[in-house]
């Protein structure tokens, strides 16, 4: 199953961030184009958390293309990722751009948010053992 969603966002070049969805039986891998900011990170939000089901297995973040994120997108995929952990699912974030990479390893790999260079590689690692959210 396909879905897209779009969070109408700030002008600019990427003025959305754009979720498309490829659900199978073991892993669920969602793929964010575009800007995560303060104005698209309350609808990205909403979206994540609808995927998250429990005995789902795996979630991944595609990041390939999203091309900003700032602290409010940051506290969504830290938001999603404790609502998987309480779910028993393992998220997991892959191939961020360089800059996102950089934001991203400033502040959610803190919290033992997993990111992974490839979609591929993510699905690939077997799911650690049950984590605790990190206190916020």
């Amino acid at each position: 199953m396909n879905t897209s969603y779009t969070s109408e966002g700030h002008t600019g070049t990427h003025p959305q961030v754009v979720l498309s969805v490829v659900r199978r039986a073991t892993y669920t891998v969602a793929a964010l184009q575009g800007d995560l900011d303060m104005l698209t990170a309350p609808a990205l939000r909403d979206r994540l958390l609808e995927l998250l089901h429990p005995g789902q297995g795996i979630l991944v973040l595609d990041l390939s293309h999203l091309w900003f994120c700032d602290a409010a997108g940051i506290a969504v995929l830290i938001s999603a990722w404790h609502r998987a952990l309480a779910l028993g699912v393992s998220m997991r974030l892959a191939a961020p751009r360089s800059h996102v990479a950089k934001i991203l390893d400033d502040a959610a790999l803190g919290h033992g948010l997993a990111t992974y260079p490839t979609v591929a590689r993510a699905l690939k690692q077997p799911a650690p053992p049950a984590l605790e959210p990190a206190a916020v």
